[in-house]
């Protein structure tokens, strides 16, 4: 859990005052992990072990980085991804352990290429000085401060703690803690988007520790074809027609569009949080990609949107003129998906928000909630938070079309190819794939998750 250096080195400095420095218990040799992003530490699990602090400090340059680890998980494993090692690179590592209910401590150090699969010991007491710890010694005080959070099945929830933590380091997606998305999203409904979500795994893949959602075009023979998921569908609004759809020719058609969309639904919801995502938001025409907290569970469907960019590398509206395309970032709230009851803040950028990868952050608490981008805050909320206090789960997926993000009010009217209220609205979206107008090139459609890390507030 991250914080200021300053908070750190109060927060070790006051665990070193109760800390045992006997030898009764030995704290285990760290070993590090160097990943294709950033790298891990670990330590051994022994029976006793309840709790593990780190510290870490690279080079001996502040400020440093703290995680508290309160399960095996396993080998009381921290991920730093933030930070690529170099060869000969210091890694100070101040541990804390708590064995049996009482404070070990510890500082140890590696140096990369030399002896970075295990740690060296430098002695059972701090010897390094900590980033901000110089102010004198005060009392020592509880260090779990209490959280608003509440997550099923975990208690004693501490301000800070790392309650959930998704790397995408495996080869394939981890289903204990992932469910897909199986339905047809072309239902007639005002809220419908032209996409139909599964499982392939063209359009939803692991690779170098990166999560891929990636929309493709139906094939044009599939463009009559009958949809049937039997009992794999997911349904949220209508079974028939999500689950089991037969096309009518002229109005009813197969989704032009294929892609996927995961979630926590069945493994981790939780209420209040700070989630934080590192990301690479799709390009391409008419795309919308997904990265929210959800609540299917109440009578009006919400959702907080922690990052929302059109695909589109331009989109200019007409009175008032304005570029609603990927450069302007939206996040916030929707209070009713049906009628697009929506409260976004926004932040227009230089560049398309899929041209790199952002940090995406939301905290939600009981009385705010705030969005950033890269550790900048465009948005708070203070007000009118009636129905975000129940538990969400994380979804992420890429859509596209649809008859409500993408407004008919353009400058440019021949740009949008099909009418929100138009029956022939999907015919005119196939023809227009069938015609090759659709920009999506070198797999720029793709969106790319590189981590997910949810902190209690």
């Amino acid at each position: 859990m991250q914080m200021s250096s300053l908070v750190f080195g109060k927060i070790l400095l006051l665990l070193v005052l109760i800390a045992k420095t006997c030898c009764s218990y030995e704290i285990p040799n760290v070993k590090l992990e160097q990943l294709n992003n950033g790298f891990s530490l670990s330590l051994d699990d022994e029976s006793g072990i309840r709790k593990v602090i780190y510290y870490i400090k690279i080079n001996d340059i502040c400020p440093g980085y703290m995680d508290m680890v309160l399960e095996p998980n396993p080998n009381w494993k921290i991920t730093q991804p933030m930070k690529a090692l170099k060869e000969k690179d210091k890694i100070n590592v101040s541990i804390l352990v708590d064995y049996n209910g009482e404070a070990y401590k510890d500082n140890q150090y590696l140096v990369v290429g030399e002896n970075d699969n295990v740690a060296m010991k430098i002695s059972k007491t701090i010897s390094s000085k900590l980033c901000g710890s110089e102010e004198k010694p005060q009392p020592p005080i509880n260090t779990c401060e209490p959280s608003q959070t509440v997550v099923k099945d975990l208690t004693n929830i501490c301000k800070n703690q790392l309650i959930f933590e998704e790397n995408f380091n495996d080869t394939e997606l981890d289903l204990s803690k992932w469910s897909f998305d199986v339905r047809n999203l072309l239902t007639g409904r005002i809220n419908e988007e032209f996409v139909l979500f599964d499982t392939r795994q063209e359009n939803v893949f692991i690779n170098d520790g990166i999560l891929n959602i990636k929309p493709t075009f139906t094939q044009a023979n599939a463009r009559m074809a009958a949809i049937d998921f039997g009992t794999r569908c997911t349904p949220v609004e209508n079974i028939m027609k999500e689950c089991k759809s037969m096309t009518q020719f002229p109005f009813t058609y197969v989704p032009p569009i294929n892609s996927s969309n995961i979630n926590t639904k069945n493994t981790f919801q939780f209420k209040y949080g700070r989630v934080e995502i590192k990301a690479k938001l799709p390009k391409g025409s008419w795309l919308l990609p997904y990265i929210t907290l959800e609540n299917y569970g109440s009578f009006n469907k919400k959702q907080m949107r922690i990052a929302f960019a059109r695909g589109n590398e331009q989109l200019l509206t007409d009175n008032p003129m304005k570029d609603i395309g990927g450069r302007r970032l939206y996040g916030g709230l929707v209070k009713n998906i049906e009628q697009h009851d929506t409260d976004f803040k926004e932040l227009y950028a230089s560049e398309h928000f899929g041209n790199n990868f952002h940090i995406y952050t939301l905290v939600w608490s009981n009385n705010s909630i705030s969005v950033s981008v890269d550790g900048r805050t465009y948005g708070e909320f203070h007000s009118n938070l009636d129905g975000f206090n129940e538990q969400f789960f994380i979804s992420l997926g890429v859509s596209a079309g649809g008859h409500l993000e993408f407004p008919d009010t353009l400058a440019d009217p021949e740009v949008k190819p099909w009418k929100n209220t138009s029956p022939k609205a999907i015919s005119i979206f196939w023809q227009n794939i069938k015609d090759g107008k659709f920009n999506w090139t070198e797999d720029s459609q793709t969106m790319r998750i590189d981590y997910i890390k949810v902190y209690a507030v």
